[in-house]
């Protein structure tokens, strides 16, 4: 007969917000090797999965109706989140007044914008009016038919969107971008995010962070495009970054690549950290393997 650790009855008995409070100060990588310690075990670390990694309930807070409604336009309008709000999702961690990056191509931006609106959202415009916001898709358009040559950023447009929400002490408000990109949005963040740390999605089937092991194991963060933004804008995000608990590093430093996986990658593969929506309780965890 298996007897019970006295660390794991004390897991076992842990109410949620004690059981949270104690493994966040874990990595992932050590989470996800105690689930091979013993059958508990891994229903405890199944069991946190749940709590801490469920997109439903991590975003539920941004919208009025329930979270897989609004998986379901992104799925209707090819669109992901990525930015921040996926960086904080995996990292265990909420960084105050961030917004919400939503990346897709210009054929879904009226319909996602027009649900955002039901959802208590406002676009950030001088009249507030649709048609303020069709002319800018208008234009986005064109500027995407007509351009010529190799333009120097994928971005053709971006929309705000804000509300304001009362708790019992404070009022705050939630924006949502919608960021309008002449490209599938994960080759966007692939090929063109500034480095490796915020290279993380959510699709309308699964979360994936593409580089996880160096990311949320080693904090750290590789420089992966062109240096094509102002001295001034280059330095903002690498000390937000850093502020935020991450080395930012450079392709040319020296003897600090051994835990940057590249290579022949595909998005999902086993060197990602994929959580699949479809099944809540199941969590990849490859990167680990």
């Amino acid at each position: 007969m298996y007897r019970l650790s006295l660390f794991e009855k004390t897991l076992i008995t842990a109410e949620d917000d004690l059981l949270t409070y104690f493994l966040a100060f874990w990595d992932p990588h050590d989470i996800f090797k105690a689930e091979s310690l013993s059958s508990v075990m891994l229903g405890i670390v199944s069991h946190y999965r749940r709590l801490v990694w469920d997109p439903d309930s991590r975003f539920q807070p941004w919208f009025r109706d329930p979270t897989r409604q609004f998986r379901t336009m992104l799925r209707r309008c090819g669109a992901i989140v990525t930015g921040s709000q996926m960086l904080q999702f995996f990292d265990r961690t909420n960084y105050p007044d961030s917004d919400m990056d939503i990346f897709l191509r210009i054929g879904g931006v009226s319909l996602l914008g027009n649900w955002l609106t039901t959802q208590g959202y406002s676009p950030a415009a001088p009249s507030a009016k649709y048609t303020f916001f069709r002319n800018r898709v208008q234009r986005a358009c064109s500027q995407i038919i007509t351009r010529q040559g190799e333009p120097q950023t994928p971005i053709r447009g971006v929309y705000n969107y804000y509300r304001y929400v009362a708790t019992q002490t404070v009022v705050h408000h939630q924006k949502i971008q919608l960021v309008v990109v002449d490209m599938d949005p994960i080759h966007h963040v692939i090929f063109d995010f500034h480095s490796t740390g915020v290279m993380n999605f959510l699709s309308s089937t699964r979360a994936v962070s593409i580089f996880p092991l160096c990311t949320f194991r080693y904090r750290k963060s590789y420089v992966a495009r062109r240096n094509r933004d102002s001295p001034e804008r280059t330095a903002l995000w690498r000390n937000k970054y850093r502020n935020r608990g991450f080395r930012v590093i450079n392709k040319r430093t020296k003897g600090a690549h051994t835990d940057l996986i590249l290579g022949n990658r595909t998005t999902g593969d086993r060197h990602c950290w994929t959580i699949q929506l479809e099944c809540k309780s199941s969590t990849r965890r490859t990167y680990i393997d």
